[in-house]
């Protein structure tokens, strides 16, 4: 059978997504609307400093200060309603899914047991499933409202200076496009790897659990357990080393975001300088 690219996969997992279109696009616009009540928490400080140094600023101090509170309240309330679409969105496709595996097992029950891959089988059953869970709670949703937030805060800080908002673009690629295709080919090997270990644990152990008489009459049991505990340190150590490099991705991330600050910092302070853009 032809092996089909991540793209394909991904593509038919969002079609799956189509019922609940709603509900998908409803959590975008609450995380699209709470991620900049975020980010003007931070800008609408920033007018209070000015503000404070006697710049004139758009605002008094006063509805600086009611905006930023009600900019966290806001920001509270919607992120815990998105979660709730996410999720509420995830669980009702985990349920289509598994409707749809066990269905499929029916049919192939008890004869598919049977075979080489029954181990990977009952991965699919388990954690495959429960793990895309993450893809429609976690990446759905949280990827539109990116794209749509950094378009919006690159044309934001394009109108101070069409440098800082072509800078803070790039920075915004980096970190959402570069970064993490960069974190999945090295930690793919790892992955794959603790896959089939995985499945070949899952395999061993229903081999182990029908031959327990066997196991028993001759002696066996043991052996058998210091086999299963030897593949299951085998596939610790492998977890250890995926989590590693998962932990390394997210370390190498914040040291990027903050030389981008720092760039941006530095880009701002520059053009103020020159005189191009004010200090305010």
């Amino acid at each position: 059978m032809k092996r089909r690219s991540g793209f394909q996969v991904m593509a038919r997992l969002i079609g799956l997504v189509k019922p609940l279109t709603g509900f998908m696009l409803l959590a975008i616009l609450m995380g699209l609307i709470g991620h900049l009540c975020a980010a003007f928490i931070t800008i609408f400080g920033g007018y209070a400093v000015l503000e404070a140094l006697h710049f004139d600023t758009p605002f008094t101090l006063t509805a600086l200060f009611v905006c930023v509170v009600v900019f966290a309240v806001v920001r509270g309330f919607l992120r815990y309603a998105e979660q709730a679409c996410n999720h509420f969105i995830a669980f009702k496709l985990l349920a289509l899914l598994r409707d749809k595996v066990f269905r499929a097992l029916r049919r192939l029950c008890p004869a598919k047991l049977e075979g080489r891959d029954k181990g990977d089988l009952i991965s699919v059953i388990t954690s495959d499933i429960e793990l895309l869970e993450v893809f429609y709670a976690h990446t759905i949703s949280p990827i539109c409202i990116a794209v749509i937030v950094s378009a919006i805060m690159a044309a934001f800080l394009a109108g101070y200076h069409w440098l800082l908002g072509l800078y803070a673009l790039g920075a915004y690629l980096v970190i959402g496009l570069l970064v993490p295709v960069a974190a999945a080919k090295s930690a793919r090997r790892s992955g794959e790897e603790f896959r089939a270990s995985f499945g070949a644990l899952n395999g061993f152990v229903l081999d182990s659990l029908r031959g327990v008489r066997e196991s028993l009459q001759y002696g066996d049991g043991p052996h058998r357990l210091a086999q299963i505990n030897a593949r299951t340190d085998k596939l610790s150590s492998q977890e250890r080393r995926l989590k590693l490099a998962g932990g390394t991705a997210q370390a190498v991330t914040g040291g990027i975001i903050l030389l981008l600050d720092a760039g941006m910092l530095a880009l701002a302070a520059g053009l103020a300088q020159n005189g191009t853009i004010g200090f305010d």
